[in-house]
């Protein structure tokens, strides 16, 4: 992967490619769609919006969606969290266990080339789950005023 590592580079690196910000609401809302079917997750709801990849809250920005959904009654949840990781990864659909390079989040993560999710329990009602999906920082547009949009209907649905 790193030919020469012990050699400077003389070529730059390719600009980065920016996102508008439906593909950026797309790049989280369709990897958390799978999840939901493969998984086959119960009483989904869900929002996405923006969050800055610095400390400045200054572009860029990623796609972030946090979804909840309902953990059965007959599972412990950490149990059921790793049972989801493991389908998604078993599926062979482009998700890996584990956090991507460079990321160290807490809870049970699975990631694809270009987003990760972090899946755990909701600390205040114990009876449910969340999935966080975090997208790359692409988006150059100014998001500090903007608010999460629900995205439950896109969530739950074939389309």
């Amino acid at each position: 992967m790193f030919p020469h590592a012990d050699k400077p580079s003389t070529t730059p690196p390719a600009p980065v490619q920016t996102q508008s910000d439906e593909d950026t609401i797309k790049q989280v809302v369709d990897p958390a769609k799978t999840i939901v079917a493969v998984a086959a997750l119960q009483d989904v709801s869900g929002g996405v919006g923006f969050e800055a990849c610095n400390d400045q809250g200054e572009p860029p920005y990623r796609g972030r969606l946090e979804m909840g959904f309902r953990i059965p009654d007959d599972i412990e949840p950490k149990k059921y969290f790793e049972q989801i990781a493991e389908t998604m990864v078993a599926q062979g659909n482009g998700w890996y266990d584990g956090p991507p390079p460079g990321k160290n989040p807490f809870g049970t993560v699975i990631h694809t080339d270009t987003v990760f999710a972090v899946i755990g329990q909701n600390p205040v009602a114990r009876e449910d789950g969340y999935v966080h999906i975090f997208g790359e920082c692409r988006n150059m547009a100014d998001h500090k005023d903007g608010a999460s949009v629900n995205v439950t209907d896109r969530l739950v649905s074939g389309s």
